[in-house]
């Protein structure tokens, strides 16, 4: 479906009928199809909800305005059109800082949080590749980029066994449109949810595959160093989309969390 929020389009998906509320959230130049094998999953037990971030999938794309926190309000949006009043938030890669930013803006609304493969901030390494790929992709197209994404966003055992998942990653960001993507690789250089931690009061979970190379153990053992209520769980034989890699191993870590939340 289709819902005009915060002055843009916003796509999404919703399946399950009973259950908590369930908001799983891609990352850069991701889409609704990342979340399909998960989401099956979730969806016999949970009101499971995937939207396209605006500037991804089908959602609009407008020539400004984003953000981390608008990202974040635009979920907000979202949850309110849907009549969700308490859900479960998890963010995959940069939409990690963006459902941390959200609980910590809406502790109404998120009763807990899940970063999958999320970080903080970028460190320099991290800031300089981002806005060299925002850069290439304007000058190139996303076929200047689609290659490198992949070959760091999937772990070496996907790539070894499941080649048609790396096939599907590869289509998913060539779609992207390129002024789109770049601006939101630049909003990711310049990200930084810091202050924002010690505000997230609910439990949050902290997901990574244990082939990560994004954002890897000490990026995560940092994260949870800032938030009050935070755990960390490695999925196997998985990479930075442990997720879509592992989709089974990750429902059941997530499922394991959201029966351990008070209030959901």
């Amino acid at each position: 479906m289709k819902l005009e929020l915060n002055g843009v389009v916003l796509n999404c998906e919703t399946a399950g009928e009973t259950g908590p509320a369930v908001l799983l959230v891609h990352g850069l130049g991701g889409s609704i199809r990342q979340w399909h094998a998960a989401a099956a999953i979730l969806s016999p037990c949970c009101r499971v909800v995937t939207p396209d971030l605006r500037g991804h999938g089908e959602s609009g794309k407008p020539a400004s305005g984003y953000s981390i926190r608008g990202f974040a309000d635009d979920l907000a949006a979202l949850c309110g059109a849907l009549g969700i009043g308490r859900c479960v938030a998890v963010g995959a890669s940069f939409a990690g800082p963006v459902v941390l930013q959200l609980a910590a803006d809406r502790p109404d609304l998120v009763a807990g949080v899940v970063s999958v493969g999320g970080f903080a901030a970028m460190g320099p390494a991290g800031r300089e590749r981002m806005e060299q790929r925002a850069a290439a992709v304007e000058a190139g197209g996303m076929a200047a980029v689609a290659d490198a994404v992949v070959a760091s966003a999937l772990g070496p055992s996907t790539h070894a066994a499941n080649p048609s998942l790396a096939g599907l990653a590869k289509g998913v960001i060539l779609a992207n449109d390129p002024r789109a993507y770049a601006a939101c690789a630049r909003v990711v250089a310049s990200a930084d949810v810091t202050s924002a931690l010690g505000r997230v009061r609910c439990p949050a979970l902290l997901v990574f595959g244990t082939e990560e190379k994004v954002a890897p153990l000490p990026v995560q053992m940092e994260l949870r160093r800032g938030l009050p209520q935070a755990s960390i769980r490695a999925i196997p034989r998985a990479g930075h989309l442990a997720f879509m890699e592992q989709p089974d191993l990750f429902a059941a870590a997530l499922m394991e969390f959201i029966a351990s939340l008070p209030n959901c």
